[in-house]
């Protein structure tokens, strides 16, 4: 997809935010919703908001990782970057969730446009991975479960915080590690929700380590536990 223009060139989908687009340069990549824009290019994510009397904008360097996350479980779009603070979520659309033609048709375009993105970051240089994000309240509430290589990372926002943090990491092998402490968790069984906590025990039953999961419905914590079991026992 040439970039000439921005609109005429534009991949587009239908959003509950309203149209999302797409445009990609030899040089930058833009995605644009309503009034807002994120502008990505080899060092910086800039967001661009229109208002009424002056435009906000404000950048960050791409020093970090950046994600490209799919939500859980409506399909939505967000945009993590890694900061030296912990990660944060500078850009998002929601899935329309109506049951009608408009709505089915798109969900594939919604597809595409992520595809195209990762492609296209990629093509940019810098870190890109995928990502899935849990939880449907407000953004900053979200969960992130993101691919870093071999391992997989869970961000979670901490009281009194803007960003997320890490809150466990999960490698190749079974080998969960979070701030209380690491276990080999080799079977699904082994990892329970109990408040606001996911638990990882050893084989034997005892819990071992846990993460603190707040701001998410229980139903989504459970799922977050359910993604977690089914990496590390696809069985």
């Amino acid at each position: 997809m040439a970039y000439r223009d921005g609109e005429a060139n534009a991949l587009r989908a239908t959003t509950a935010d309203g149209t999302l687009a797409l445009a990609i340069a030899p040089d930058h990549v833009a995605l644009t919703v309503g009034a807002k824009t994120l502008q990505l290019n080899r060092s910086y994510a800039t967001l661009i908001e229109q208002g009424r009397k002056r435009t906000a904008q404000a950048s960050l360097s791409r020093e970090g990782k950046l994600w490209v996350a799919r939500g859980v479980p409506r399909e939505d779009l967000g945009v993590w970057i890694e900061l030296p603070d912990g990660v944060r979520r500078i850009f998002g659309v929601a899935a329309q969730t109506a049951m009608t033609d408009e709505a089915v048709a798109a969900l594939p375009r919604l597809d595409a446009i992520a595809g195209r993105l990762r492609s296209a970051l990629a093509n940019l240089g810098g870190w890109t991975g995928r990502g899935v994000e849990i939880g449907h309240e407000h953004p900053l509430d979200k969960v992130l479960l993101a691919e870093v290589g071999d391992e997989h990372r869970i961000y979670a926002r901490a009281l009194f915080r803007d960003r997320a943090k890490l809150v466990a990491t999960i490698h190749r092998g079974g080998r969960v590690v979070t701030a209380d402490g690491e276990v080999v968790v080799t079977s699904r069984f082994q990892i329970t929700v109990w408040g606001d906590y996911l638990r990882f025990s050893d084989q034997t039953g005892t819990d071992r380590t846990r993460a603190s999961i707040p701001w998410i419905a229980r139903e989504e914590r459970h799922e977050l536990a359910r993604r977690i079991g089914h990496l590390l026992d696809p069985s």
